[in-house]
């Protein structure tokens, strides 16, 4: 005896199921093109590689130095989140190799120590962290802040603007006074957007080396050293105590005090 056929209605119900599940199929494998920009989060930190999420559970894989400073120092860690370019899909297992743009601060806080300069990503162009100091070039200066071109960039993907408010100037100053076009100037990055406009502060890296300053010298206070004059009263040799930090100095003393 024969074994039964399936109905019709069964046939166009498993083909329908098998449309189905070939299109999300399709959808987990889709292609990346080289020189295409994707935003990705960190979810695995190898020995020699950094695997970030596609998305559709494809993952790209960075070299892992193009993630670290000078020193060997990774800049990430998992769940951090980078803008890329891809740079290249292995045709064989279909691994999409991708090249770091910018890391961006996590919730948290910065994604980098904020006086550590930027590292050169692949192709010799700095990697642009959010939370990082650079060095770069007035090119322009207008009413609403001074635009600075990012040493070791060219054209507009490293030009960031320096909003008049994080100028560090008097409120009202006449920018063309205090800067001038050439002028070399260092600055923190503050953030990267979607569509790549970078948003620097003078001012916020003033703050940060004065709060550093501060926090170097409340340390050895603590701990008796010779940054906090000593305890010994007739030692000639100690140097006096910094006696003013400014504004924001004054804040953490207080603070430290309590």
């Amino acid at each position: 005896m024969s074994p039964p056929r399936p109905s019709t209605a069964s046939k166009e119900s498993f083909a329908s199921l098998f449309e189905q599940s070939e299109g999300a199929g399709k959808q987990r494998r889709r292609q990346y093109h080289t020189g295409e920009t994707v935003e990705v989060t960190v979810v695995a930190i190898a020995r020699e590689a950094v695997f970030a999420d596609l998305g559709g559970k494809q993952e790209g894989m960075f070299e892992r130095p193009a993630l670290s400073d000078g020193d060997g120092k990774l800049r990430v860690a998992v769940g951090s989140r980078v803008s890329a370019v891809v740079s290249g899909v292995d045709s064989g297992t279909g691994q999409v190799r991708l090249t770091p743009v910018v890391v961006r601060a996590s919730d948290g806080g910065d994604s980098a120590s904020p006086l550590a300069v930027s590292a050169p990503a692949a192709g010799g162009a700095p990697l642009l962290v959010e939370g990082a100091r650079v060095k770069g070039k007035v090119t322009g200066i207008e009413r609403y802040g001074v635009f600075v071109q990012i040493a070791g960039t060219s054209g507009r993907s490293g030009r960031g603007l320096v909003p008049t408010a994080e100028t560090a100037t008097p409120r009202a100053a006449d920018l063309k006074k205090h800067f001038t076009v050439g002028q070399e100037v260092e600055a923190k990055i503050l953030n990267v957007d979607e569509t790549g406009k970078i948003r620097l502060s003078i001012a916020a890296l003033r703050v940060d080396e004065e709060r550093g300053q501060f926090e170097s010298y409340a340390k050895a206070e603590r701990s008796g050293g010779s940054a906090g004059g000593g305890n010994d009263k007739n030692d000639k040799s100690a140097k006096p105590a910094p006696r003013n930090f400014g504004t924001l100095g004054d804040l953490l003393a207080k603070k430290v005090k309590r």
